[in-house]
């Protein structure tokens, strides 16, 4: 008697790279058809004065991202450790001060501090604007970000380093922050790309950084489609491989020390790594 055998495929993976890039394509060539590409406003991105022009804004663009990611670890650090470590009344005003902010959106923050420097008598220079306002969101994220790794530690290791003799601070500093921006570090470079798309609001306050010089380009040329798709390209550029820096450095931690974060990292709520349950330390949720 001759057997019957079937094989059983899995579930087949949709092509979607190879559907967006037939859809982009299809979407050119109507654009075309339609006349929406006219090839005579592509023509100012020939020049290489252009990219000159583009660069300048791009150079501004990157100071501020790089001075407020430096000034944000620095704040959200004490304060990411207030808030894990501090109980009662005392971490009131840590957590009142982080959920603010990262309830407010950048662009209020912004506007904001910029008019609060000028009723104080200050007139600083909007580069250096922008950086106060986005270091004060950026280390409001970065604190809770940071206070879920610590708390995703197992007590059982701040309690094997306290019997060894280590004080508060040397236990912070050699066995919980060490693990605990390990753990989190695809987070962290997940919002530095959301800090970057951040400081295209900084033309709000006068601020003449990539998304800046693009407007005074169209407003010259007369080509505001083109010129934004330019400016997407660029800032994906710069994103996308710190996107895929992200996700390898996600994959190369062990199962057992990935934290999982429930929402997008400006909307952080929890991040408990999956240790057993008996070592498991409070949710931040219980702490708060």
């Amino acid at each position: 008697m001759t057997g019957i055998t079937s094989t059983v495929s899995g579930p087949r993976r949709t092509p979607w790279g190879l559907l967006t890039i037939l859809a982009a394509l299809g979407l050119v060539i109507l654009a075309f058809q339609t006349g929406a590409l006219q090839a005579a406003k592509w023509q100012p991105f020939l020049l290489p004065s252009s990219w000159g022009f583009f660069a300048e804004g791009l150079l501004v663009t990157l100071i501020i991202g790089g001075v407020s990611l430096a000034a944000s670890v620095l704040l959200s650090l004490p304060l990411a450790l207030a808030r894990a470590s501090l109980k009662g009344p005392a971490r009131l005003p840590f957590s009142a001060w982080i959920e603010g902010v990262r309830a407010t959106p950048v662009l209020v923050i912004l506007v904001i501090v910029s008019f609060g420097l000028l009723r104080l008598g200050l007139d600083i220079p909007g580069i250096a604007v922008a950086i106060v306002g986005l270091t004060i969101y950026t280390s409001a994220v970065l604190a809770e970000i940071l206070r879920a790794g610590i708390l995703s530690i197992a007590p059982g290791e701040v309690d094997a380093a306290r019997s060894l003799g280590l004080d508060y601070w040397r236990t912070m500093r050699y066995v919980v922050l060490p693990q605990a921006v390990s753990r989190m570090m695809p987070a962290l470079v997940s919002q530095l790309i959301t800090l970057i798309k951040d400081t295209s609001l900084a033309y709000i306050i006068a601020v003449y950084e990539l998304v800046g010089h693009g407007r005074s380009f169209f407003n010259f040329y007369g080509n505001p489609v083109e010129t934004y798709v330019v400016l997407a390209l660029i800032y994906f550029v710069i994103n996308f491989p710190l996107s895929l820096a992200s996700r390898r450095l996600e994959t190369k931690q062990p199962a057992a020390q990935r934290v999982v974060v429930s929402g997008e990292a400006d909307q952080l709520m929890a991040a408990i790594a999956p240790i057993p349950d008996q070592a498991r330390p409070a949710s931040p949720g219980a702490r708060s």
